[in-house]
């Protein structure tokens, strides 16, 4: 039946084709014959015949195109007529109007091959109001126009996908079935009399408040139309917000300020409130357009405040996971531009609403998630910065630039991000990192997927092309490639926001570690890249990590050697769990680098599943700053020790990573005593000589074989010694202890 339907359709095209056909030819001879008659004689009869030659040549030409271009009707059409009755096909026929309403849709009860009219909007919104009074018959229909409209999602969905847009007869649709449900909202007297209505909101009301619908189908509707809402509102597919009800987008962008604000607030919560609801029951890959996205999480930063009675956290939390699926969006609400340049044009209600603004009203309430919710705002980057393409990754390197500065980027006081006036467990005043977790772990992921960029040494600012780096000290660039730079006192103002957090400092600090180990692998294996720069560089990342440490313990009003120990213990909590991947590594057999490894899973594992874990099950013994008796320990860092242990901590650094590259072998070091046994019964080399019994000896023997070493011949011991010592060279924090004179 349909190949019948599909080639009646088919002949009708043909038809069609070549009455266009007909219809251009006789334009042309009608055209040509009036040029023929009004072309002037110039009294020379050859003249005359070159002028009407031309002309009729001209015609010709036009002739020829049209039978050209109806050649190429004809082999579309062969084509269609080869691929069969699809519903592509058949609606392509219906768009054209070979084919009347939904003739295959009614043959097949198919619903892929409905075409979506307006007046099928209209259809459909009656069949829900009638349902929802208790109609028998569209009650019994509900299954069926939920299944269209779930088809319709469908296709939405894969065109948000592919950068598709819906067919405007679709989008015509969607408009005008939350128009009609709109109007079923009732109605209400204005102040001048006459009747409004109540919108589309009010008719979600209900739909679900009816004692005829029973709760799975009213999950289905609510899913299905705020999935289509938010496709709706998707200028990508071409949608966009205004096509949404009026009440919707009003809610959206929330009351005006002014003297009219509290009463407008009243009948908000109440909107904002039903469609949280609605917009919860979202599919989790649907994403909404940019100005709905935009809107609705800067109406939501503004009405935080409002929190309490009926309307809820968790409303707010439904909102806030809606608009952030969007990344324009969030790239918006963090550099107030599109990700092209052009810039945001706040509606007027949210103008107030910068992105310092946003963030700060955000970050500073105190969420019973932690801060889940609100991460993923900025949580994009790290993902897009390791799997997007090359203009997302851009778009990743812009917004990290941006976030970063906001952050740190401004000192004192007037810094919320740094004290939110909050007090979580004795300290009075905690940062934002501190107040909810999850943003810290949020920004140990830009940190660690931007940390080779973290290394650099210069003194630009942007994301941009790096051109005044000093020679051989790109261990993991190129000459031109685009960077984040950030100056070196906002990249360590932005670490103290890293470690203020107890729980998720050890993933930072243990990522800061691996970084040191492949600044010293790239050193000895890229020829382009030198001991002393190299040297430099790691010694500088590390005191910028050092001096956060302190001084985020000094803004605690801690004293100085208190702020010390503190970061002491940070630092052989990080140690201990960097042993422990070690240990997993060996043994899980060769890898390819242990602190690749190591920046893989701290990248990919959060506190709860990486830090808790660690410090309770895998850290060695000697890392631990009490015994099983509650005594204090021995473990020591060179933040509390002179400068030798500097030397002695990077000599096995160095260490660790030659026997990975090869360059020394197992059988020197057992020969030396410089193995240990660890938990699993694998010799390795120690992370600090914590692990040692004896080390001053024993890090003689090993600067010794390190000295002894040699690639191809080369011996290494003037770049070993180079490294080193640019190494101590560049480590020198604030409040290294050697700098205290009151010490």
């Amino acid at each position: 039946m349909m190949a019948c339907i599909h080639a009646y359709g088919i002949i009708q095209k043909v038809i069609s084709d070549v009455e266009w056909y007909e219809n251009e030819i006789e334009t042309i001879k009608a055209d040509l014959a009036t040029a023929l008659g009004s072309s002037p004689s110039t009294g020379n009869e050859v003249d005359d015949a070159s002028i009407r030659s031309a002309v009729v040549v001209r015609h010709n030409e036009r002739a020829t195109e049209a039978w050209e271009k109806l050649e190429g009707k004809c082999e579309t059409t062969e084509e269609r007529l080869r691929e069969g009755p699809t519903p592509e096909n058949i609606k392509e026929l219906i768009e054209a109007g070979h084919l009347g309403g939904d003739i295959a849709y009614y043959t097949t009860g198919d619903v892929d091959y409905f075409y979506f009219d307006e007046s099928d909007a209209a259809t459909m919104a009656d069949l829900f109001d009638s349902a929802a009074s208790g109609n028998g018959g569209a009650l019994n229909s509900l299954d069926g126009q939920l299944a269209l409209l779930n088809a319709l999602v469908l296709k939405a969905l894969d065109a948000q996908k592919n950068g598709e847009k819906l067919d405007q007869n679709e989008i015509d649709f969607l408009e005008e079935l939350f128009s009609e449900m709109e109007e079923k909202g009732g109605y209400v007297e204005g102040e001048n009399g006459g009747t409004s209505s109540q919108g589309f909101l009010d008719f979600l009301g209900l739909l679900n408040e009816s004692e005829h619908i029973d709760d799975q189908t009213k999950n289905d509707i609510n899913r299905n139309m705020a999935n289509s809402m938010l496709f709706l509102s998707d200028e990508s597919i071409g949608g966009g917000m205004e096509y949404l009800p009026q009440d919707v987008i009003d809610t959206v962008v929330g009351p005006m300020p002014g003297a009219s604000f509290y009463p407008e607030a009243l009948d908000w919560k109440d909107n904002y409130i039903l469609l949280s609801e609605f917009l919860g029951s979202s599919g989790p890959s649907i994403i909404g357009g940019t100005e709905f996205s935009v809107e609705l999480a800067s109406s939501s930063a503004r009405m935080l405040e409002h929190v309490g009675g009926k309307l809820e956290e968790y409303h707010f939390e439904n909102m806030i996971d809606v608009a952030s699926k969007n990344n324009d969006a969030n790239y918006i609400l963090i550099t107030g531009v599109y990700p092209d340049g052009a810039p945001y044009e706040m509606h007027e209600a949210n103008q107030s609403i910068a992105p310092e603004v946003f963030f700060e009203k955000m970050y500073s309430h105190e969420w019973g998630d932690e801060g889940e919710s609100i991460s993923r705002f900025t949580d994009w980057i790290a993902t897009v910065r390791e799997y997007g393409s090359p203009e997302e990754v851009e778009m990743a390197g812009k917004a990290a630039h941006r976030f970063i500065s906001m952050l740190a980027g401004t000192e004192g006081e007037d810094n919320l991000f740094f004290g939110t006036g909050e007090k979580v467990e004795g300290n009075e005043n905690v940062s934002v990192a501190e107040l909810n977790s999850s943003l810290a772990d949020g920004f140990a992921d830009i940190y660690i997927s931007f940390i080779d960029d973290f290394t650099l040494d210069h003194n630009q600012d942007g994301y941009q092309e790096i051109f005044n780096h000093k020679p051989g000290s790109l261990p993991f660039h190129a000459p031109g490639d685009d960077v984040l730079l950030i100056p070196a006192d906002v990249r360590e103002k932005f670490m103290q926001l890293l470690v203020a957090n107890e729980e998720v400092s050890p993933r930072v600090l243990v990522a800061t570690e691996a970084q040191e180990w492949r600044i010293i692998e790239e050193t000895f294996k890229n020829p382009g890249v030198g001991a002393q720069a190299s040297g430099t560089t790691a010694g500088d990342l590390r005191e910028m990590m050092t001096n956060a440490i302190i001084q985020e313990h000094l803004d605690r009003e801690e004293e100085i050697t208190k702020a010390r120990e503190s970061a002491q213990e940070k630092w052989e909590t990080a140690y201990g769990i960097f042993s422990s991947l070690i240990t997993d590594r060996i043994s899980g057999g060769p890898v390819t680098s242990v602190a690749t490894e190591a920046l893989v899973e701290v990248l990919n594992t959060k506190y709860t599943e990486f830090a808790e874990a660690r410090i309770q099950e895998s850290i060695p013994s000697s890392y631990l700053l009490e015994d099983k008796n509650g005594e204090a320990t021995a473990a020591g860092d060179f933040i509390l020790h002179d400068p030798q242990s500097e030397t002695d901590h990077t000599t096995l650094q160095m260490a660790n990573v030659f026997l990975e590259m090869g360059i020394i072998d197992t059988e020197t070091l057992r020969e030396e005593r410089l193995l240990i046994m660890d938990a699993q019964g694998n010799e390795r080399l120690p992370v600090t000589t914590q692990e040692w019994d004896g080390a001053a000896a024993k890090i003689g023997s090993l600067a010794d074989i390190l000295h002894a070493a040699s690639v191809d011949g080369e011996p290494l011991k003037g770049d070993v010694m180079e490294y080193i010592a640019s190494y101590e060279g560049s480590y020198a924090p604030n409040l290294y202890k050697s700098n205290l004179e009151e010490e």
